[in-house]
């Protein structure tokens, strides 16, 4: 039985367009996901919701460390509490720039640098 004027639908163009998209797919899922699969890996911090906020966090822990030795008195609990009140809802890009106008600085090893990015620094200097 056929219907009369009704051209037939052929498999194979079907199944090459279907993996064709299946390939796309694949791909795209690939790119996004390998970076984060190969990235470096950190054990577990009480502040990694903070950390994940650094682009290099190994570099951000030599300059915390550098800080943390001419600052004794750091209390690693109250400074994330306060970075998580003053980071909610907005980029790590957005609070430094709200730093530097209030002129909010810490000299860090020779360096004047924005209050909020040298206490992130700190945490994972602490966080290890």
């Amino acid at each position: 039985m056929s219907v009369v004027g009704k051209a037939p639908v052929a498999r194979r163009p079907v199944l090459a367009g279907l993996l064709a998209l299946g390939g796309t797919m694949f791909a795209a899922i690939a790119m996004l996901e390998v970076p984060r699969l190969l990235g470096p890996r950190y054990a577990a911090s009480p502040f990694d919701d903070l950390l994940v906020k650094l682009p290099d966090r190994e570099s951000a822990a030599r300059l915390g460390a550098a800080w943390l030795a001419e600052k004794k008195d750091f209390d690693a609990q109250s400074a994330a509490k306060s970075l998580r009140a003053s980071l909610a809802g907005r980029s790590l890009d957005a609070a430094i720039d709200s730093d530097l106008a209030k002129i909010r600085m810490v000299e860090a090893h020779g360096w004047l640098l924005p209050e909020t990015l040298v206490t992130l620094c700190a945490l994972a200097a602490k966080a290890g």
